[in-house]
């Protein structure tokens, strides 16, 4: 009966470190959706930051043609100058951001697969020893 109730106790940890196995691979595979989808965001910012820098140089070409004296010319140049300077700050704001959460992100990512691996290493020495201690009843 003892012998039983152990075997029994064996058997739902053996349950309990299969079930855990597959709820951190199922917390491994969301972690992986997350980092594809920060890699396809990355993309998008690319794609963003290289629309952006055609804009810049757009911009940079007409105030080269735009070469007036006069006073309204001036003033728009001012303008353009003001609005290009504005759009380098505002990409490079973009890529500071954009690599801040890039690196959080990995490392948040690089972490979680440490402990996912640590805590499965665990779950098989646990089951392991369950095994051999089930093995020697």
């Amino acid at each position: 009966s003892a012998l039983g109730a152990k075997i029994e106790d064996e058997a739902s940890l053996g349950s309990k470190y299969s079930k855990q196995i597959k709820e951190l691979q199922s917390r491994l595979e969301e972690l992986d959706e997350e980092l594809n989808l920060e890699r396809a965001n990355r993309g998008k910012a690319e794609k963003s930051r290289a629309m952006l820098k055609k804009d810049i140089e757009d911009i940079s070409s007409r105030l080269e043609e735009a070469g007036s004296n006069t006073a309204t010319q001036v003033e728009l140049n001012k303008k353009r100058e003001q609005e290009l300077a504005r759009l380098k700050a505002e990409l490079e704001e973009l890529n500071i951001s954009h690599e801040g959460t890039l690196a959080a992100l990995r490392m948040k990512h690089n972490n979680t697969m440490s402990d996912l691996g640590e805590q499965i290493d665990n779950l098989n020495a646990n089951k392991i020893k369950a095994e051999k201690d089930k093995a020697g009843l």
